[in-house]
């Protein structure tokens, strides 16, 4: 296990602050001792990356970095954060997800979360194995996307009939994780030919390169379109279209509780969420303090030895973040809220796939809730 250390000797203090994690104390001060548990123990989905700063933006640079979490005080509200690492196999145990850790705990960390990360289509896959509430969204928009070289398909592709044209061509295959379920399956089931997708995608962008730029990759914008670009054997521009706008309008990394826990964590909610939104805000307005803290984590080797996150990739994800809407306030003025009409587009596309582990009269309002969210707090 790695050795413990405070940010403060991993990253300079942010920019006129007299010590670390000043931004969050001054900022972040509703009073959570007596209404939330101390510690709150947030379980993310995957490794520390750019994504998860909102999340982060509550702790700043006041924490401490030990083997699979970042904790300190949740600014001067008087708990302290845990952000725990995700990963089946790395952060979590074999198997495990952020959203079964709230029911069976992440084993390797020896905690059962009180808050996990979830994606609102396998909310509606699992409501009845592992039924959860999101509360908060910290992405507005998924950035997962499918990528192609620009020199080679000048044009791109930007809808379905465009990816079934490709399809027909026989130019390439389109390298994704899975056509079994969630958006690979929406894309053949929306006609796009199952024979055109190779699957097995896990963040390896090697097809992309040997196959000379002929195949469409999966991937985010926010990262593997830079690692491209910028370097991974290649270099050379690439385009990218979110699966949002191919017509799968999903929420990913949406702050969840189980739904047998929501009457015990409500009061703490109440006041926790609109915490959440600003420091959504904070994070998309100046992302420096945060950003610093990730890279050091990574290149301190809490999350896995073979996760690194470098500057550059760091400022690219969250300026494109906020200039892609991946963090925005969406079709209203509120940052963090759930559009109830893309959740309910969701459930018509899954809703056909569902089988014994999802409750077959799940709403949209059994997965996701409004309920805490201060309509006042946004990106201006």
């Amino acid at each position: 296990m790695k050795t413990s250390m405070t940010l403060a000797l991993a990253a300079g203090l942010a920019a006129g602050a007299a010590h670390a994690g000043e931004f969050a104390e001054t900022n972040y001060t509703t009073p959570l001792a007596d209404v939330c548990p101390n510690p709150l123990i947030l379980q993310k989905d995957w490794l520390m990356q750019a994504e998860h700063g909102p999340i982060m933006q509550m702790i700043g640079a006041g924490g401490t970095m030990e083997s699979g979490v970042y904790k300190g005080p949740l600014g001067s509200t008087g708990i302290e954060l845990q952000i725990l690492e995700g990963g089946g196999g790395i952060g979590m145990g074999d198997g495990e997800t952020a959203y079964s850790s709230l029911f069976m705990g992440n084993s390797k960390a020896g905690v059962l979360p009180h808050l996990g990360y979830q994606e609102l289509d396998n909310a509606f896959i699992f409501s009845e194995r592992f039924p959860v509430v999101g509360v908060f969204a910290p992405l507005d928009v998924a950035p997962a996307a499918l990528m192609w070289d620009e020199g080679t398909y000048p044009d791109g592709f930007s809808s379905i009939e465009d990816l079934q044209a490709f399809a027909e061509s026989g130019e390439g295959k389109i390298y994704i994780s899975t056509i079994q379920r969630t958006y690979g399956k929406f894309l053949v089931d929306s006609g796009v030919p199952a024979d055109v997708f190779v699957e097995g995608y896990r963040g390896d962008l090697e097809n992309f390169v040997v196959n000379n730029g002929t195949w469409l990759n999966a991937g985010f914008i926010t990262s593997e379109a830079y690692k491209l670009a910028n370097g991974s054997n290649w270099g050379k521009p690439i385009g990218g279209t979110t699966l949002n706008d191919f017509g799968y309008p999903n929420y990913t990394g949406m702050v969840s509780v189980a739904q047998s826990r929501m009457d015990e964590l409500a009061p703490c909610l109440e006041q926790l969420v609109p915490i959440m939104q600003q420091a959504a805000v904070d994070y998309a307005t100046d992302p420096t303090e945060v950003n610093e803290v990730i890279v050091a984590f990574n290149e301190g080797g809490f999350a896995t030895t073979w996760w690194t996150t470098a500057p550059d990739l760091m400022d690219y994800a969250a300026t494109t973040m906020v200039e892609d809407g991946v963090i925005g306030n969406g079709s209203n003025d509120t940052i963090g809220d759930f559009d109830m009409e893309r959740v309910s587009t969701i459930l018509e596309i899954v809703k056909p796939g569902l089988d014994e582990r999802a409750n077959p009269d799940v709403t949209a309002e059994d997965v996701v809730t409004n309920r805490f969210i201060d309509p006042s707090i946004g990106l201006e």
